[in-house]
């Protein structure tokens, strides 16, 4: 009887745990920026124009490299914008320590300004 207590358990733990270090595992991140239409690289990827939407990893080791471009204005090049999953840190120090991995992720919305290229008037003097 014991035996059957302890592997209903066993498994009920393994379950939750499972679950709980699981569906936190990447973010939908969305970008948007002042000006709508901007194209958002990721890693070099192209993921689309904002106001663009992206799931991403919490691993901490993932730290892509961010590009907004669009015309008329200057190529932002940034990293995103990073903070603590309360879940991914409660499961890890209570139920299994591997969640801790994934205990920093991108934040869920990423907003930029980009700034305008200054226009330069030619002028000739006749």
């Amino acid at each position: 009887m014991k035996f059957k207590n302890f592997f209903v358990s066993f498994i009920s733990g393994l379950t939750l745990v499972v679950m709980c270090s699981s569906c936190v595992s990447s973010t939908r991140v969305n970008f948007n920026t002042d000006v709508d239409g901007a194209t958002v690289y990721i890693d070099g990827e192209e993921i689309g124009t904002t106001p663009a939407r992206i799931k991403l990893s919490n691993a901490v080791w993932e730290n892509p490299d961010v590009v907004i471009k669009k015309d008329g204005y200057k190529d932002l090049y940034t990293e995103l914008n990073k903070e603590v999953k309360g879940v991914n840190l409660v499961c890890g120090l209570l139920l299994w320590w591997p969640s801790l991995l994934w205990v920093y992720g991108p934040k869920k919305n990423q907003n930029y300004m980009l700034s305008p290229v200054p226009v330069i008037q030619n002028t000739v003097n006749e």
